[in-house]
């Protein structure tokens, strides 16, 4: 590349050390010096010139210092010649070093010292580009038709006729032997300009013809497709024309024969000799209905509900018996291999299902959702002995809920406990009984058909703790807890627990009834309702 200097108006001094310089200079001894030394006698000076040996003489010179110095002179001319040189001055903007920062006066000087002004004229004066005839016609030659996409003349002859069709003024272009020359930057600038111009024109063309090859390919290919697609669907279609019409041709003749024989020998036939040969018959299509039903019965899942339709008309009825029969078989037979505990879920799904589907929105969410029981692990955490003790292995169902104070609608957390025979609700920290109701004291529940949690235990008045008030509970586990609440008061008493499921009803305190209304609003929390006091005998419960 071509050195590049920074010039300022006073260069500094230079001092350069000389020291050495002769020693890394010097030439070596030439060939002959140092084989006479090695051929004298002396042991030191044989030491001295090793180069001598006469077994490890060399037949070339030693270079010398002006050689070494022509040669590389020669071998940076040699790379100068293969390169395109550029005449390069670098001006310092600044004394600062700054970016962005240009000292007029500094700069001028430079411009002034370096004749910078007086070679712009000089380059202004002749012909500011030149170039070889074949890259230039190599990199222009799309401009003019005549000349793209192949010219097959002589490069001169290309350029010319490229640059006529250009229409440039004849002052500014000059051909010589073996370069073209042009005058003003802003030929060149122009020639540059059409140039990126005509390459977008050919990008452009060519991703035009590609698209169009790639749409002609994939129709071409889509069409095959269709032809073939089209082939066969004809060809189906004939074939089962056809069978349709041997079917329909032998069935025209077995009825045509049959009449025939039947007319022929109608004299030899019994008077109930037609009834019992139809009897045969129908028997014999039962017998290969079941034959061949037993064959290809569904498969064993209790979510497969297919069935093979009946061959004939006769057999509809039977056929759906069939299907309910083999279909009660099969959940029998899912039922039988079920573990206890999978039943006692399932049965519990159930009940869920009866109670709340197509009645509460919260139902759909709470069938991907297995029925745990106890969310608290009573046996595991020692914190809640005592309540374990309390429940003493009758516990049905352990969770985290949220009672509302009556007075001002504020939640307070508890732990409730239900068993076969009582509702325990407890304090959380103390892990303590607060509340123990039996499952005869609750006369119904009452829930919203929203998708909350919230839900109002209805007790007898004549109850000890119903004299205080129904329970207003938030559950996470609503669906789960009134399941198992209704499942046990049924097993317990033999009666179905009332379940009310609206959004307006009245709790029992002990200072009078009040009016619940529930109401969906958007702006509601999603953690749960939120009661609010309406008076002395109305609340509303906000859900989200």
């Amino acid at each position: 590349p071509t050195p590049c200097w920074a010039l300022t108006p006073l260069p500094p001094q230079v001092t350069y050390n000389v020291t050495g310089f002769i020693e890394k200079n010097n030439d070596l001894l030439f060939r002959d010096l140092s084989q006479a030394m090695w051929a004298a006698q002396h042991a030191l000076l044989r030491s001295l010139f090793p180069e001598g040996d006469p077994q490890k003489v060399s037949l070339k010179l030693p270079p010398t210092a002006g050689f070494q110095f022509k040669s590389s002179v020669a071998m940076l001319m040699k790379n100068l010649y293969s390169k395109n040189p550029n005449y390069i001055r670098c001006i310092k903007p600044n004394e600062t070093k700054s970016a962005m920062v240009f000292t007029p006066e500094l700069v001028l000087a430079q411009v002034r010292y370096l004749g910078l002004l007086e070679n712009v004229r000089v380059r202004r004066a002749g012909y500011a580009f030149r170039q070889l005839y074949r890259p230039f016609l190599q990199r222009y030659k799309m401009l003019n038709p005549r000349t793209w996409p192949r010219w097959d003349g002589g490069d001169r002859e290309g350029a010319e006729v490229l640059l006529a069709g250009l229409a440039f003024p004849a002052e500014e272009l000059a051909f010589g032997h073996t370069k073209i020359f042009i005058r003003s930057p802003r030929t060149l600038f122009d020639l540059e300009r059409r140039r990126q111009e005509r390459v977008a024109e050919l990008a452009t063309l060519i991703q035009k013809m590609f698209r169009g090859w790639r749409c002609r390919t994939q129709y071409q290919l889509m069409r095959k497709s269709q032809i073939l697609i089209s082939a066969w669907f004809r060809g189906h279609r004939q074939k089962n024309r056809y069978k349709q019409m041997k079917r329909s041709a032998l069935i025209l003749q077995a009825y045509a024969r049959g009449w025939k024989v039947r007319r022929t020998y109608r004299r030899y036939f019994r008077s109930s000799a037609s009834t019992a040969l139809a009897n045969f018959i129908y028997q014999r299509l039962v017998q290969k209905y079941l034959v061949g039903l037993a064959k290809n019965l569904p498969p064993m899942s209790v979510m497969d509900r297919t069935w093979p339709p009946a061959p004939y008309r006769f057999l509809d009825d039977a056929n759906k018996e069939l299907k309910n029969i083999f279909y009660h078989w099969k959940c029998k037979k899912y039922r039988d291999q079920l573990p206890p505990s999978r039943r006692v879920q399932l049965q519990a799904k159930l009940c869920a299902s009866e109670l709340f589907k197509d009645k509460k929105t919260l139902y759909p969410k709470s069938l991907q959702q297995p029925f745990r029981g106890d969310y608290l692990g009573l046996k595991q955490n020692p914190r809640y002995q005592k309540l374990h003790a309390v429940a003493k292995d009758k516990l049905v169902m352990a969770d985290t809920v949220r009672k509302v104070n009556r007075a001002n609608g504020k939640t307070v957390p508890r732990l409730l406990l239900l068993t076969t025979e009582h509702l325990v609700l407890a304090d959380p920290k103390a892990a303590q009984p607060k509340s123990v109701l039996s499952l005869s004291d609750i006369r119904g529940v009452s829930v919203t058909r929203f998708s909350d949690g919230f839900l109002a235990l209805h007790l007898k008045e004549l109850s000890t703790v119903g004299a205080k008030g129904d329970f207003l509970l938030v559950s996470d586990h609503l669906i789960e807890l009134v399941t198992r609440l209704h499942q046990t008061t049924e097993a317990t008493s033999g009666q179905a627990l009332p379940l009310h499921i609206s959004d307006r009803f009245s709790i029992h305190f002990p200072k009078g009834d009040v009016s619940i209304t529930v109401v969906e609003s958007p702006t509601a929390s999603t953690n749960g309702p939120v009661c609010k006091k309406k008076g002395s005998n109305k609340m509303e419960v906000l859900v989200h």
